[in-house]
């Protein structure tokens, strides 16, 4: 029977003999995680590029691929791997390989230093003069970047506007007076259920037309939407577009709100930080959340600087009166950092 170690270096001369081009030498990043992460890294593939050199490749998974044809003349292939695939295979080559070219980059903080760079470093930030990295920190430091290094701005192609124009009348978006809902998570516990019925019917008695994204998370799609609210379907491709077409989006802080304020997306913004209970902060990673702030504000994230409107909301402790205010953006109940 095959040791562990040796398994696992047939794993890598797999990924070498998959995503090596054949022809010249290139730098390999792969990103096997959430839409955030895969943001974070394209972002930042420009400035890779400027600091490393070219030619440059990318691995991403299927859903995502949408991600790196924001940032056109980055990458110089774009390897599609079905999402799960990806997934299992790189959890194979944790610990393995080095930084340089030709070799395969895990563009994700879990796959280095032991999975100890997943710990929240940005806690760090809450704790009075002890400094912290922000979540695009931790991917320049996977990067070999300088911390001065530049997110670069998507490109959103005009055809996709078109594709979305025509959804958005299938579906029935009233364009400027719809609010989407993206209530779903891959790392942070979900509010619940009612919470979200209770909004919807606020937003509805403003004559707001309110649409539940039915993409659901990493565990599946949702299979129905919130009474008073109707179905629609956000891919990574089509998000921007139907967002501004909308008007106004309401999510939990995810990876998709991250694409979304990071891309100066033209739509009100709503983002909820759920204040878990201490004894619940064991999100999808497995480590415990000592500060949901922190881990969940996208003021921390670095993506972007400006203000944000977001509400923590504490579902032992949800009254009416947090309901109407996340409802008009009122700033009496914001988060003030």
């Amino acid at each position: 029977m095959e040791s562990t170690s040796i398994v696992y270096q047939n794993f890598w001369t797999a990924a070498l003999n998959y995503w090596r081009d054949r022809d010249k030498r290139s730098w390999i990043i792969v990103c096997p995680a959430s839409i955030g992460d895969t943001w974070g890294v394209c972002a930042l593939a420009q400035a890779f590029r400027d600091t490393h050199g070219e030619p440059l490749t990318i691995v991403i998974k299927d859903s995502q691929q949408a991600i790196a044809q924001m940032f056109p003349e980055v990458f110089d292939r774009i390897i599609v791997w079905e999402d799960a695939r990806l997934v299992r295979f790189c959890q194979r080559l944790i610990g393995q390989g080095a930084f340089a070219i030709d070799e395969p980059i895990i563009a994700h903080q879990h796959w280095h230093g032991l999975g100890r760079f997943t710990e929240p470093l940005v806690e760090l930030l809450r704790y009075p003069g002890r400094g912290g990295l922000r979540l695009a920190d931790h991917f320049r430091l996977v990067l070999h970047l300088g911390w001065d290094s530049q997110m670069s701005q998507p490109e959103i192609p005009k055809d996709w506007y078109l594709e979305a124009e025509s959804y958005a009348k299938t579906v029935g978006i009233e364009p400027n007076n719809s609010v989407i809902l993206l209530p779903d998570s891959n790392t942070n516990p979900i509010l619940p259920e009612s919470f979200w019925e209770d909004l919807t019917t606020e937003l509805n008695i403003q004559g707001k037309k309110v649409f539940t994204n039915m993409a659901g998370s990493s565990s599946g799609p949702r299979v129905v939407p919130f009474k008073g609210s109707h179905p629609i379907s956000l891919t990574v491709k089509l998000g921007i577009p139907l967002v501004e077409l909308a008007g106004r989006f309401i999510s939990m802080s995810n990876g998709f709100s991250s694409m979304l304020l990071s891309s100066s997306v033209k739509a009100e913004h709503t983002i909820l930080i759920h204040d878990f209970p201490a004894a619940h902060r064991f999100p999808g990673p497995g480590f415990p959340i000592r500060d949901p702030v922190a881990w969940q504000s996208f003021a921390f994230s670095g993506f972007k600087d400006g203000n944000f409107n977001e509400f923590v909301v504490n579902s032992e402790k949800i009254g009416k009166e947090l309901i109407q205010h996340i409802g008009v953006n009122n700033p009496a109940s914001m988060l003030k950092l």
